[in-house]
Formats: C-alpha cells, sequence, structure tokens
C-alpha cells in the first residue's frame, strides 16, 4: 500500500474539507485535501505538490503534526498543517471533489474519512497548548 499525507487548511477556528466524489476509495465522505506519496518523493513533498492538485495553493509554510497508522490497511497518513499558501483556496480538482466547505473545527460533518476526525483532534490539542 502506499503511505497518505493529509492537509489541515485553517482559519477562524474553521478547517477545509472536500466531499469526495468519484474515487476509489472513501467516496461519498468529507476528507481533508489529501493525496498518495509518490514512490520519488517525501511525504512533505506530497503534501506541497497535493496541495496545489486539490486545491489550487502553493504552501509555503507547513509543519508535520501527527501521522496516523492504519493497521487494518497498511498505510501510513502524515497529517500536515498548512500554516501559510500562496494562492485562492479552491476545488481544483471537481471531477473528484463535488465541493470543499470550511467547518468548525468542534463541529465536523458525521460522514468524514475515519483518518478526519483524529487529524483533526490531534490539530486542535495541538492549538490549545499554543494558546495556553
Amino acid at each position: 500500500m502506499v503511505d497518505v499525507v493529509h492537509m489541515i487548511f485553517a482559519q477562524d477556528n474553521q478547517v477545509l474539507l472536500g466531499y469526495r466524489e468519484n474515487t476509489r476509495r472513501l467516496s461519498n465522505l468529507w476528507g481533508l485535501p489529501s493525496g498518495r506519496v509518490e514512490a520519488d518523493e517525501s511525504p512533505t513533498q506530497a503534501a506541497i505538490r497535493e496541495a496545489q492538485e486539490e486545491v489550487g495553493v502553493k504552501v509555503t509554510s507547513l509543519s508535520l503534526i501527527c501521522d496516523i497508522f492504519d493497521e487494518n490497511e497498511g498505510i501510513c497518513h502524515y497529517v500536515f498543517y498548512c500554516h501559510e499558501w500562496q494562492g485562492q483556496l479552491r476545488n481544483a480538482e471537481p471531477h473528484l471533489c463535488r465541493e470543499i466547505r470550511w467547518y468548525p473545527a468542534k463541529a465536523l460533518p458525521s460522514n468524514c474519512t475515519s483518518v478526519t476526525y483524529p487529524a483533526i483532534n490531534h490539530f486542535v490539542e495541538l492549538l490549545s497548548t499554543l494558546t495556553h
């Protein structure tokens, strides 16, 4: 199996999610902008590339905030927080994503991918430690 990167874009206590459609896996669910790590790239390089492909922005500052290993699938999910980016966030893959939408980090929709909840929970915990 191939490892996956997920990017958290946040503003005003909200996070950006996309509604996945027409995908081989996890279709008809909300999730973070994400994608596979290619054989010739690091997770950081994959996150930068996928941010451009999925939401049309050039990431200029990001941090790996956690990794989540899925034992059932044998996949490592790398979760990055994108601090800064250039360009307007937009749905750059309308054939795979019905829409993108901001959600309160503490009020996510009930139909998210399984990685979305622990990733956002970790992000919220991290932010609370930084602000206290």
